[in-house]
């Protein structure tokens, strides 16, 4: 009887519970998938350990592994510095990518993985080719190479709404820092 190939361990960055459910269903028959959350632009407690107990919730149904960065919003503060009045998509995005890329990378080293994606190319503002560069400068010199999937190619993003209904997912409009919540707050006016 042939021996069945082991898969390939990836590690996946993890925004959020929702945009994770429709990246690890196009990821899972070719990778072993391993989910990792970071997310110090979430500098908000309540907003993060909700999301965090959702992502929790999601990996634990999914059967899949998930391992969580700190709460570090101090640090993401720290990067954001200057940058507060960039719009969404602007430098102060491009920052915050490669802290969360780099610790994301650094937490991929420490498991023995070699490859990473993250669920951040699912949303409609997040272009690929911006995550991808913000991702080479933030893994130079590790060990861990970067996958560029463009997760919401083939209705990803609407998948992801889908399959966050099905497991009764907490959807947030926002991406979690201070100036998108205040974006979303002039939006709803």
């Amino acid at each position: 009887m042939p021996q069945e190939q082991a898969r390939v361990r990836l590690l996946l960055h993890v925004c959020c519970a929702p945009c994770s459910t429709a990246c690890l269903e196009r990821l899972r028959a070719e990778f072993e998938v391993v989910l990792f959350w970071y997310n110090p632009n979430l500098t908000d407690r309540d907003e993060h350990d909700r999301r965090l107990a959702e992502a929790r919730r999601y990996a634990q149904s999914a059967g899949v592994e998930l391992l969580e960065g700190p709460f570090e919003d101090a640090r993401w503060r720290t990067v954001a510095e200057g940058l507060m009045a960039e719009p969404e998509g602007g430098r102060r995005c491009d920052a915050c990518f490669r802290l969360r890329l780099r610790v994301a990378g650094e937490a991929a080293e420490a498991q023995g993985i070699g490859l990473l994606t993250t669920t951040l190319t699912l949303g409609p503002r997040k272009p690929l080719v911006k995550v991808a560069v913000a991702a080479a400068q933030a893994l130079a010199g590790l060990p861990v190479e970067y996958l560029p999937l463009d997760f919401k190619k083939q209705g990803g993003f609407d998948r992801s709404l889908q399959l966050s209904r099905e497991y009764g997912l907490y959807r947030q409009d926002f991406c979690g820092c201070e100036p998108s919540r205040r974006e979303r707050e002039e939006r709803r006016r």
